[in-house]
């Protein structure tokens, strides 16, 4: 009788101890989708950066409290087809209990999968787009409660720049504004929400244009907003490196003199200082991330945490092609790239981690983990913390661009940056 009432205990021991041991053997799991290539150019300092990131977290970053994440990369080729495709592969390879974070860069492909992700799969998905349609007043955590974005929505960057306008005009009467933008979903994006701000704000809107990538000239663009007397030219939805955007610039300065230029996050930065040279002196715009590349590179300033750490991994991961010049082949032409692919790494790595902690590594714990985190994300945004309980990482800064032409090897070629006259803004905190 006391042997059987022995060997009870003890297989309620073993089987305890062989279910621990099964869930512990659980990998960690996460899918991670860039656009590395495709319409946009090759822009492989995406993947490079995010790669970099996750060999130091799975080891010298600890990993998730020393458990490692098995982490899955994708091209998504900046079509949203593909990114879809890649996930659905995922999600039939892959079990639920297992593969418990995803991330993409794009709001065409989180429109498709918008069912997938919050109703079928109920997968936390870290995403780059700043979608004010999914991320804003009308979207965000009540409407989608399994999507998140790494930046304040089109909508909050545009009502920045016009709140700045409205704060800093000095001339009689209203201050009068042209809006110039893509005739794409992105272009389009936030009109709607900076038209209104500006009618509470008292600006008025002389001049909405819409002008194509495919632009060989803006002559007639820029004749019509001074006919307009516009003060403050936005443009937006474009990239800051697309051959329209230097056309643009170009005649703008030309023809628009006195106008200030103005434009969102991804017209602020390195690319345009290359593309656009002095004709992008004087612009103000501003960005979701510190600015972290300047012409040349050894004049970027390494006083935020986030830059320096992302200079450092890139001269420690990738030594040759740090150096490299930009007419070269594998070059990380822009820092901001390669910053962008670190953070990616990161915050899977905070997410989780927080997740763990809380004791329920799951997809429901590391939706609850990032609807409660408060993060500084390593210094990103100066010492400030931002809360993700919009779904949103609140965070802007205004910046303005001082470059000119200096002579170089017998050629003229820009140097300079875009240094942020303004402190980090949480737009969840302003009262529009």
């Amino acid at each position: 009788m006391k042997k059987r009432a022995f060997l009870i205990p003890a297989l309620a021991l073993s089987l305890t101890l062989l279910f621990t041991a099964s869930l512990s053997a659980k990998e960690i799991k996460t899918l991670s989708q860039f656009p590395m290539s495709g319409p946009v150019g090759s822009l492989p300092e995406f993947g490079w950066g995010f790669i970099d990131g996750m060999k130091w977290v799975n080891g010298e970053g600890g990993g998730v409290n020393g458990k490692k994440i098995k982490w899955y990369l994708e091209d998504m080729r900046y079509s949203p087809t593909v990114e879809v495709a890649n996930f659905n592969k995922h999600c039939a390879e892959h079990s639920p209990d297992e593969f418990i974070m995803a991330t993409g860069y794009i709001t065409g492909g989180l429109k498709p999968l918008i069912d997938k992700v919050n109703k079928e799969q109920k997968i936390p998905w870290l995403d780059g787009s700043y979608s004010t349609e999914i991320f804003g007043s009308g979207g965000g955590r009540t409407k989608y409660p399994y999507y998140y974005s790494l930046g304040a929505t089109y909508g909050a960057q545009l009502k920045t720049l016009l709140k700045w306008i409205k704060d800093n005009y000095k001339g009689k009467g209203k201050p009068k504004v042209a809006l110039v933008y893509s005739p794409t979903a992105w272009g389009r994006d936030g009109i709607p929400e900076a038209k209104a701000y500006a009618k509470k704000a008292g600006i008025d809107i002389v001049a909405e244009i819409e002008y194509p990538y495919s632009a060989t000239s803006a002559t007639n663009e820029c004749m019509e907003i001074r006919k307009a007397k516009a003060q403050y030219v936005i443009y937006h939805g474009y990239s800051g490196a697309s051959g329209c955007t230097a056309i643009f610039f170009k005649t703008a300065k030309k023809i628009l003199k006195r106008a200030q230029l103005m434009g969102t996050h991804y017209t602020t930065g390195r690319m345009p200082i290359l593309v656009c040279q002095d004709a992008y002196d004087g612009y103000v715009g501003v960005a979701t991330r510190p600015f972290c590349d300047a012409m040349p590179r050894s004049k970027t300033p390494m006083d935020n945490p986030m830059v320096k750490m992302a200079h450092e991994f890139a001269k420690k991961y990738r030594p040759v092609e740090y150096k490299k010049g930009l007419r070269e082949k594998n070059a990380i032409k822009d820092m901001f790239l390669y910053m962008e692919g670190l953070t990616y790494a990161l915050m899977l790595q905070k997410a989780l981690t927080d997740a763990d902690n809380a004791g329920d590594l799951s997809r429901e714990g590391v939706k609850k983990a990032l609807d409660n985190m408060v993060w500084d994300f390593n210094g990103m945004f100066d010492g400030k913390t931002f809360s993700y309980k919009s779904h949103t990482i609140p965070m802007l800064q205004i910046f303005k661009a001082k470059v000119k032409l200096v002579d170089y090897k017998g050629k003229k070629v820009p140097m300079g940056a875009v240094v942020p006259i303004s402190e980090w803004i949480n737009v969840d905190e302003v009262e529009w």
